[in-house]
């Protein structure tokens, strides 16, 4: 079939798919499989299903720290994610660093690589080639909030699962 036949929702189901294979065994694939409606619930609400981003040469994303205007001394860490390569370039190269490039991601893996990401706050997607100023902000703490109840919903699910099951051999 033609990607550009495919809906986004299939292309997020792709990507899920392929986030489980890129596990390394049958128990993280499981544990990871828990979490991935919450993943593909955040990747709806953004445009695309692919982003751009600046990195090295070994791939590791550009981590840009901001600041408060309001209060200097609050500072977060943030990634920017691209809708086109354009604008990825031409901040790119704004830095003037010929170690750096662009790299193109699946959004579903991006999201999934932030909450290993501890020394960054969030991802801010820019879903307009036009506006790199106004972006959507997905928040770290916010994903492994939603993940975390995902996995407390599945193990309640499997808990009374396994007790309904008892109670009918007893029976």
């Amino acid at each position: 079939m033609n990607p550009k036949e495919l809906t986004k929702s299939q292309i997020l189901d792709h990507q899920v798919s392929l986030l489980i294979q890129s596990t390394p065994d049958q128990e993280t694939a499981s544990a990871v499989s828990l979490i991935t409606s919450v993943l593909k619930a955040i990747a709806q609400k953004l445009k695309h299903t692919t982003y751009f981003v600046i990195q090295d040469l070994d791939a590791g994303w550009l981590i840009t720290p901001l600041s408060n205007r309001d209060n200097p001394e609050l500072e977060k860490t943030t990634i920017y994610a691209y809708c086109d390569l354009t604008p990825a370039n031409i901040d790119r190269l704004k830095l003037n660093d010929p170690d750096l490039e662009c790299g193109e991601y699946n959004v579903i893996e991006m999201l999934f690589r932030l909450m290993g990401m501890k020394q960054v706050d969030s991802i801010v997607f820019f879903d307009r080639a036009t506006d790199t100023q106004r972006g959507v902000e997905i928040v770290r703490n916010d994903i492994e909030e939603l993940c975390e109840k995902q996995i407390k919903r599945a193990q309640f699910s499997l808990q009374k699962l396994i007790e309904v099951k008892n109670n009918s051999d007893i029976a």
